[in-house]
């Protein structure tokens, strides 16, 4: 099996979910006076690539330390809705099976086009990124 990285790159212009603190970087010693440097990172959990546990939804959910890594991989299969994808849009399950088989314990990745829109792209476009991008109907 190939494992593919998904990660985006982080740093302290990577916006945050909003409402959620920034990413922060504070250097403590640096290696011209100390001899090594060291720094203090501060960030929310909604900065940049991350996974939720469900306990961050549930009370007695997991944690990501619970969550066994075979978990978070496997087979995958990749759908392309750039084409119908629009600002406050949503798509539906139907739109995912009309373009792809899905079966069951499939990773599915769902391409909206709106990875052009990040911060670190050539048509960054913040509120598009994080606040307009389309999502699932119920």
């Amino acid at each position: 099996m190939k494992l593919y990285d998904l990660s985006q790159n982080t740093g302290v212009n990577t916006p945050p979910w909003p409402t959620y603190e920034p990413l922060q970087v504070k250097f403590f010693k640096r290696l011209s006076t100390n001899g090594a440097n060291g720094q203090y990172i501060t960030t929310s959990n909604h900065v940049g690539t991350h996974l939720d546990g469900s306990l961050h939804f549930c009370t007695n959910g997991r944690d990501i330390a619970s969550i066994p890594l075979e978990d978070l991989y496997g087979e995958a299969v990749v759908v392309d809705l750039s084409d119908i994808a629009e600002d406050y849009g949503f798509y539906s399950s139907k739109d995912i099976e009309d373009r792809v088989e899905v079966k069951e314990g499939d990773i599915l990745i769902i391409n909206t086009g709106y990875h052009k829109y990040a911060w670190d792209q050539p048509e960054a476009d913040e509120i598009r990124y994080m606040c307009k991008h389309p999502g699932p109907s119920m």
